[in-house]
């Protein structure tokens, strides 16, 4: 087999795995073997200068890039989870004081937790005091 298209199609295979595990190990390795095809288009080597250049450049690729990715990742700001504090809706199911529940709002179910001094009904108008992580933390209209 010509070694440019083993190094292509072992580039390609790669890339796939890369996909669908998303490590960030297998597209060093991918780019290595990419290096390679078009390496040993212009000049030929043996295979086993191939295969220690290609470990080379795989490994020095996964020292260098996911270093790179990581503190690319780091910093980037964290997205803040925010919801209209004080937006108002109506309550479809009954929450008894400091309870949580599930609730529609905004089209979606959300995890409640009833921070008022007293129960919601079904059909209240409630508000959103705050979030605390994924939960609003809401309370009845007109308290």
């Amino acid at each position: 087999m010509n070694p440019f298209w083993m190094w292509a199609a072992l580039s390609a295979i790669l890339f796939a795995g890369e996909i669908l595990t998303t490590s960030f190990v297998l597209v060093f390795f991918a780019v290595a073997a990419l290096i390679m095809a078009v390496a040993v288009a212009i000049v030929p080597m043996p295979n086993e200068v191939q295969l220690i250049v290609f470990g080379l450049l795989g490994l020095l690729g996964l020292a260098v890039g996911r270093k790179w990715i990581r503190a690319r990742l780091a910093a980037r700001p964290a997205a803040d989870f925010s919801v209209d504090e004080k937006s108002e809706f109506s309550a479809d199911r009954e929450l008894a004081i400091g309870a949580e529940g599930a609730m529609i709002y905004q089209g979606a179910p959300w995890t409640v937790v009833n921070s008022g001094s007293s129960a919601i009904a079904v059909g209240d108008r409630v508000r959103v005091v705050k979030t605390a992580g994924i939960k609003l933390i809401i309370e009845r209209v007109g308290q």
